[in-house]
């Protein structure tokens, strides 16, 4: 394309261009982004310190749903189930330098871009109107898989919400992740042009919903001669001109094959994809090379390692089967004295009814009597103990015991022992013969053996037949 004489690599800093400027030569555009500018835009942004959240987006009003999501104070009830267009591996890779580094480590915001330069799996899971809401799941060190090795780096992953909306035709993404208890980093992103976002990172107290800490960086795409050369595109001496429109004509394009404006994976792909810098002042800019995987081996394995993890939340602990099978026995006792057609029995036949199934169940009902029922929900323990375990875990949500090597924290002292070996100390632990992963209890490596390596499915479907291996 053509460029003026003058372009390229200057001498001069950020510091000493005082005022925003808007250039065009023959088509082309160029946008400085001055300190004055940057300063004034972070002030804004610094001004919601002690505010509601909702001061970084409307849509996070008070008590709505996209809030509770974004501070996960609501979460899934069932295993996602995504369909193709809406999953997409992220493989961001971030470089950060050392002295850069250093001022972002005291704040909680450097755990989160710790999170976002691991390979992540985001998922669309609603669409509303306005807006789309979604997950995200970040693989610690790195996939549990690298070219069929056991990948003994990964330790294991960490959850991020996601919502996305287009205002004005233009892209903004939100990303959350909890770095503490009762501390969540929120990340907004902004389209403001072809080639620049504006990044505001807040830390959100997820009690009071109130700003702690903001920092607002300004991203900016690479020029073209800065790809060819390999050189960091530092807006502070970088000032090659670039178009703009050119830039954001492929966004146009996926916009204009909507019906109904959305920023959907498509969209994200089209506009964060390739390398980006994010100045930081006085400090070392931030790089970042950014790339979505929609389909391939990594894609397909990342999806079936999260499929796994999810399942095995979801999935109902043996107490509860138990429990679901006794209110089954119930129930088929008391349908057995009722006739087929649904006249009640007279009392001589009521009388007679001694059938092996209704003594059983009204064994388990007198046992039962015995028992500790919850309050709340009405489910029923042998021991006192477990009705307050349950009620502390379930309904007060509660989970007081922490991690003394990192942020997680569990309901359960056995939950943080079995984590504690498995991601820290590598004690006492059970190994997959077939893959080499390791789990902290002998029944979920066998499960595991069974439900990932063997082909056998030996539970059926009552209605259809189909077979499963696992109930």
């Amino acid at each position: 394309g053509l460029r003026r004489p003058d372009c390229g690599r200057g001498k001069g800093t950020l510091g000493n261009r005082t005022e925003s400027r808007l250039v065009e030569v023959t088509g082309l555009v160029r946008m400085d982004i001055s300190a004055r500018r940057m300063d004034t835009v972070a002030r804004r942004m610094d001004s919601l310190v002690g505010e509601h959240i909702a001061g970084l987006c409307k849509r996070l009003e008070w008590d709505s749903i996209p809030l509770n999501w974004m501070l996960f104070r609501i979460q899934r009830a069932t295993i996602p189930y995504p369909t193709e267009p809406n999953v997409l591996l992220v493989n961001s890779r971030i470089t950060v330098p050392e002295l850069t580094g250093q001022a972002l480590a005291r704040s909680e915001i450097a755990r989160m871009v710790s999170w976002i330069t691991q390979p992540s799996l985001v998922m669309i899971e609603a669409e509303e109107d306005g807006y789309t809401l979604g997950s995200g799941w970040a693989f610690l060190g790195g996939l549990p898989e690298l070219e069929g090795q056991v990948n003994r780096m990964y330790s294991g992953v960490r959850r991020i919400r996601m919502m996305t909306m287009i205002d004005k035709d233009k892209g903004v993404v939100l990303l959350s992740g909890e770095v503490r208890p009762g501390l969540v980093a929120v990340l907004r992103m902004m389209e403001v042009d072809g080639r620049h976002n504006v990044s505001t990172w807040t830390v959100v107290d997820k009690e009071t919903q109130l700003v702690l800490a903001s920092q607002t960086f300004f991203d900016r795409r690479w020029c073209e001669m800065c790809l060819l050369t390999g050189a960091v595109c530092d807006p502070r001496v970088c000032y090659n001109e670039v178009s703009l429109e050119k830039m954001r004509a492929p966004r146009i394009s996926v916009l204009a094959k909507m019906e109904r404006q959305v920023c959907n994976i498509e969209y994200l792909v089209t506009w964060l994809s390739g390398k980006w810098t994010m100045p930081l002042g006085p400090l070392e800019p931030l790089t970042a090379d950014w790339r979505g995987i929609l389909t391939g081996i990594s894609l397909q394995y990342a999806l079936a390692s999260v499929l796994q993890i999810e399942t095995e939340i979801v999935s109902p602990p043996r107490s509860c089967v138990r429990l679901v099978k006794l209110a089954q026995d119930e129930m088929d006792y008391f349908l057995t004295l009722e006739e087929p057609d649904g006249a009640e029995l007279d009392a001589k036949e009521l009388a007679t009814v001694d059938n092996s199934a209704g003594l059983q169940a009204t064994k388990k009902m007198k046992r039962e009597a015995k028992r500790h029922r919850c309050e709340i929900c009405g489910s029923m323990f042998k021991r006192s103990y477990d009705m307050k375990r349950h009620r502390i875990a379930v309904h007060e949500k509660r989970r007081d015991f922490a991690c003394k090597h990192c942020t997680r924290t569990f309901t359960q002292s056995g939950h943080l022992h079995e984590h504690i070996r498995v991601r820290h100390t590598g004690v006492n632990l059970f190994t997959c013969p077939t893959c080499e992963k390791t789990f902290g209890s002998n029944s979920k490596m066998e499960r595991h053996a069974r439900t990932v390596h063997s082909e056998t499915r030996d539970h059926a479907c009552g209605l259809c037949n189909i077979k499963f291996k696992a109930r």
